[in-house]
């Protein structure tokens, strides 16, 4: 009886064990769920509050960078309307500044933040009388230098102290972002090997309640670090991700002494897939974007994702020497077209390449450097492009243009050349196409390729078109006058054709010099044409109805389709030199060039031919049925007073001159 008492004890106390071990494990258990919980909230309301406060910073950063972009530009601005716009533009900046910094204030601060901003406010009322004086100084027109003297001795140090308190607030928020993450993986860390530790001691329920809480526990650790390092669309890691995997890379170089590549890409009409198929179909282009960069790295290299349409691919081991491989082999992962419910969409890319340590020594100047050489190869279309120093001095010098280009429109800067068309069957000039240069008081005679893609930067691409139109009529008249009955030809800029006040421009300006809209024709490349096909067509239908000549110019070089040509108002295809010059020795051209004019007259266009430089190529054009060319072999573009003595004296255009004599 006494050894069944001491089983019946034993086990009782045995049971009593069990149930404070298991009571202890539930409660414990409990406690650790509800720190993870309390964690958890703690930490997501850490990272949502950063991310606000990093988003309202980064607005109070950028409206600083365009006041001090509008502080240099309103001493060089003449025109009031331009000055008056840009003073607005300022003050809107500076409201925007004041609402990000007042939505910030009233968010819940530490110490440290509260700090800061009130330092921030500090300044901003002490910078306010110095930077309200230049604008007052530019808005009376007072002397340039001492506009700028005081822009440098005074507006720009108190600007540039404000935002150097931007940037600190940034960064102490990504290094709160970063310490409340760290913090949470040593707590669920810690968490987990108690929860490991009693469940070895337990019953099989411990560790089944262990087992939970470690993949709760994971599952939530995973989330919160996803949120913060890795970009929610794509699941690529984010600018804050890439910025410490570069810090890395960087760390490791130096102990290896080896080179890495920066790749930055950009999309190429990847707004159009946005506005014609939807917000779903971009983003879903955006995941396929990400898995096929992916695919074609290693699995050493970072792809990332920085919004928009922009990646970041950080390539380990890599030199400039290897940098054409690697560009070309993204370019052909690109090239493949994607296709969304059996509809093919294709894209382009221009990516831009910098490399550590041979051209850049930190993170931030990487993504710089790529930056600028990506523009580089959007502007020259070549599809990559590798960082120079001279791009960077090219950029500066682009912006220097750009300003000075907008005084070149106003004062007359800019002048006229003429190159003649001549008819196939008369062999005598038809028309004249006018092609625009800049006489610039410094760099002398400026080709448009020059300063073209710069008046598209800057939205000069209106003034510039109304100024070529009204010199070109100008010019058009008075030929018209001594009995030349010539036709005009003036080239477009794609960005005209989402100006949709264009066709009233064009009718205004031939009302004024009462020239015959059959006279002008209007130029546009068919890649011009096909970057904005809804606009495109109803302003090439409003210029087609009031009797202007619309040219498809460069035609053969671009991606139209066929059918869409034929929806298209034109008058006239132009076929690119690159097929001329080349067709006496090369069959295919040849082919091109009898089969686009042999298409042209099936739909009723009229034919002309650039580049005729030879008179085989001329005879040729001429059996083939062309109906007029241009080129070197009759006439290269010249000035107004070389185009009267070409009108006198050239054989092309006696016939003209004869009937004149005889009149």
């Amino acid at each position: 009886m006494k050894t069944s008492s001491q089983h019946i004890g034993m086990g009782a106390r045995i049971g009593i064990g069990f149930i404070i071990v298991l009571t202890l494990m539930v409660a414990l258990s409990a406690t650790g769920l509800r720190y993870v919980a309390e964690a958890n909230q703690r930490l997501k309301q850490i990272a949502l509050n950063n991310n606000v406060k990093i988003e309202l910073a980064t607005e109070m950063h950028s409206a600083l960078r365009e006041r001090a972009l509008s502080l240099h530009s309103l001493p060089i601005l003449d025109d009031p309307f331009d000055k008056d716009s840009e003073i607005q533009r300022f003050n809107a900046q500076g409201i925007l500044y004041i609402q990000a910094r007042d939505r910030l204030e009233h968010l819940p601060l530490n110490p440290q933040e509260s700090d800061i901003l009130a330092l921030i406010r500090k300044l901003t009322r002490e910078a306010q009388p110095e930077v309200q004086a230049v604008v007052e100084m530019a808005m009376f027109n007072s002397n340039e230098q001492d506009v700028f003297a005081r822009i440098r001795k005074f507006a720009i140090p108190a600007q540039r102290a404000i935002a150097a308190q931007v940037s600190a607030l940034l960064e102490l928020q990504r290094n709160q972002t970063e310490v409340a993450v760290m913090n949470a993986e040593i707590s669920y860390k810690n968490v987990r090997n108690l929860m490991i530790g009693l469940g070895t001691a337990a019953l099989l329920i411990g560790l089944l309640i262990t087992g939970f809480v470690i993949r709760r526990v994971s599952f939530q650790a995973k989330q919160l670090a996803d949120q913060a390092m890795y970009d929610p669309l794509t699941g690529l890691p984010n600018r804050s991700l890439l910025h410490d995997r570069l810090e890395q890379e960087i760390e490791i170089s130096k102990r290896e002494h080896k080179s890495f590549g920066v790749l930055l890409m950009d999309l190429d009409r990847f707004k159009e897939v946005n506005d014609t198929l939807g917000h779903d179909v971009g983003d879903e282009l955006l995941r396929e974007v990400g898995r096929r960069l992916i695919e074609t790295v290693r699995d050493e290299d970072t792809v990332a994702r920085l919004g928009g349409d922009e990646y970041v691919v950080l390539i380990h081991n890599l030199d400039p020497k290897g940098a054409s491989f690697i560009a070309n082999k993204v370019l052909a992962a690109l090239d493949k077209p994607f296709h969304w419910q059996n509809q093919s969409i294709d894209i382009g890319a221009s990516l831009g390449l910098s490399f550590y340590p041979s051209q850049c020594d930190d993170a931030s100047s990487l993504l710089r450097c790529a930056d600028i050489a990506m523009y580089v190869a959007k502007r020259s279309g070549n599809g990559y492009a590798l960082y120079s120093q001279d791009q960077d001095r090219t950029s500066r010098g682009d912006l220097s243009l750009k300003s000075e280009l907008r005084e070149a429109i106003q004062s007359n800067q800019l002048c006229l050349h003429y190159q003649p068309q001549i008819n196939h069957r008369s062999g005598r000039i038809s028309g004249l196409e006018a092609l625009v240069r800049w006489n610039h008081p410094q760099r002398g005679f400026l080709p448009p390729d020059t300063f073209i893609p710069l008046a598209e930067d800057a939205g000069l691409i209106g003034p510039l078109s109304r100024w070529v139109l009204n010199a070109a009529l100008g010019q058009l008249v008075s030929l018209h006058q001594r009995g030349y009955m010539l036709n005009m030809a003036v080239n477009l800029s794609a960005r005209n054709l989402h100006d949709m006040e264009l066709p009233a421009n064009v009718s205004r300006l031939l009302a004024d010099s009462g020239i015959n809209p059959k006279y002008l024709t209007l130029e546009i490349t068919e890649s011009a044409v096909m970057s904005n096909p809804s606009d495109g067509l109803i302003i090439l239908t409003a210029l087609d109805k009031m009797g202007v000549t619309l040219s498809i110019d460069d035609f053969g070089t671009g991606y139209s389709s066929l059918a869409y040509l034929k929806r298209l108002p034109v008058d006239e295809l132009k076929i690119d030199k690159s097929f001329v010059t080349d067709m006496e020795e090369n069959d295919n051209d040849a082919v091109i060039v009898r089969s686009t004019i042999d298409l042209a007259h099936n739909l009723g266009l009229k034919v002309t031919a650039e580049g005729v430089e030879t008179q085989g190529a001329w005879d040729t054009l001429s059996i083939l049925g062309c109906d007029q060319s241009q080129g070197y072999l009759m006439g290269r573009p010249m000035s107004v007073e070389k185009l009267e003595l070409w009108l006198r004296e050239s054989a092309y255009s006696s016939t003209v001159a004869s009937a004149l004599h005889a009149g």
